[in-house]
């Protein structure tokens, strides 16, 4: 792969980094006609300003407004909507470092100096990771939920949710800042204006950061959400949630006798009570997983159950929609990562010209706009909260 910093004859027109390390240039090369020397134009790219400009400002209204619906509606403070408010923190912060690479993008250089530099690529891949492991993480509770529904019910918790997030950001930190900020300024890299990590030099560390934070990811996420569907099809015999869990009896459990059951592993070791071979446990999540009423010896009645129909089905649509647009955003993006790292040539602007790269850039971008807009279509709480929020702000001033 050529040396982009050193190099500036071969690939770095297509790699100064107009929002991301590997694509459009704002540059030209001009003969200067003195031996053939090259040096850099620079021209002011007012469609990516605008474009860029435009992303931004849905990238950050979207994502307040989800986070204002959260804050404003207390009902949507769900365990299952700990994991979108997640999402929707990291694609706002995402949108607000994206302002940098607006900049960037129109001025044809990195607008700030090497040490920013440094910082700003380990910042902006670490939220774009954290966005990638909510998803992954979301999959994995969903499934639970779908194959282990009564201990996922009973083990959920507000508290873990968060616990779980927490560590989306630790992950994607830990990995992006040595991977891109501790290893430029350990080799003491400098990229001059592209603002390019160092990994990016090098096809086997930019194929292994592609295949871990995209393609590794992509498998997880295909592989559990397949299952996930698979389950639901054959529990519901292809009908909807909502019909299955009215036709077995309100809650989806059996309509026969039921006998209480002391159960020592319950919250507070409080009672199950039994409906056939199915446990109805209704836990409030606001305590801890802890519920129900003292008795006359000071025990504490918890009932247990799964997931309400309601609750499962919206938080599988809402899983469908994010998955399917985090697909559609990344996959081209990822691929031209990874021909690019395999042979420059395939990505010279003979075979992809500049404005497609750029738009394959954006559009990788664009899933922290479509992840709100998921949330819209999902959840009808989320939707009336969102209308009576720009309809009606003072019900909530």
């Amino acid at each position: 792969m050529a040396n982009f910093s050193e190099s500036p004859n071969t690939y770095t027109p297509f790699f100064d980094n107009v929002s991301d390390d590997v694509y459009a240039t704002t540059t030209d090369l001009v003969d200067v006609g003195d031996g053939g020397t090259t040096r850099y134009k620079s021209i002011n790219n007012l469609q990516g300003l605008i474009l860029g400009t435009s992303l931004v400002i849905l990238i950050i209204f979207t994502n307040l407004l989800s986070l204002g619906a959260f804050a404003v509606e207390k009902r949507l403070r769900t365990y299952n909507n700990y994991f979108i408010i997640n999402l929707a923190i990291a694609d706002l912060i995402v949108g607000i470092i994206q302002i940098v690479g607006v900049i960037h993008t129109f001025l044809g250089y990195f607008p700030g100096g090497g040490d920013f530099c440094k910082v700003y690529l380990g910042l902006r891949n670490a939220m774009f990771s954290v966005s990638v492991v909510g998803v992954v993480v979301i999959c994995i509770d969903r499934h639970k939920a779908t194959y282990d529904p009564i201990n996922h019910y009973m083990t959920r918790s507000k508290r873990k949710a968060v616990i779980l997030n927490v560590l989306t950001w630790v992950i994607s930190f830990g990995f992006w800042m040595s991977f891109a900020t501790v290893w430029d300024f350990v080799v003491d890299a400098n990229s001059g204006k592209s603002c390019l990590a160092s990994f990016s030099r090098y096809p086997a560390a930019n194929m292994f950061q592609t295949c871990l934070t995209f393609f590794l990811p992509l498998v997880v996420i295909s592989v559990l959400y397949l299952r996930i569907y698979v389950k639901i099809k054959e529990t519901v015999g292809g009908k909807s949630v909502n019909k299955h869990f009215k036709e077995v009896g309100g809650d989806g459990l059996s309509k026969s006798t039921s006998q209480t059951t002391v159960c020592s592993d319950l919250p507070s070791g409080g009672t199950m009570e039994m409906k056939g071979s199915s446990a109805d446990v209704k836990v409030n999540e606001g305590n801890g997983g802890k519920a129900g009423k003292d008795d006359a010896n000071g025990n504490r009645t918890t009932t247990a159950n799964r997931e309400s129909a309601n609750e499962m089905q919206k938080a599988t649509r809402t899983l469908s929609y994010i998955v399917f647009s985090f697909a559609i955003a990344w996959f081209p993006n990822s691929i031209i990562y990874f021909l690019y790292s395999i042979e420059p040539e395939l990505i010279a602007y003979k075979n992809l010209p500049r404005d497609a790269k750029q738009f394959f850039v954006w559009l990788r971008f664009a899933n922290s706009f479509l992840n709100p807009i998921c949330y819209l279509v999902s959840q009808p709480l989320f939707r009336k909260t969102v209308v009576n929020m720009l309809c009606r702000p003072r019900r909530y001033c």
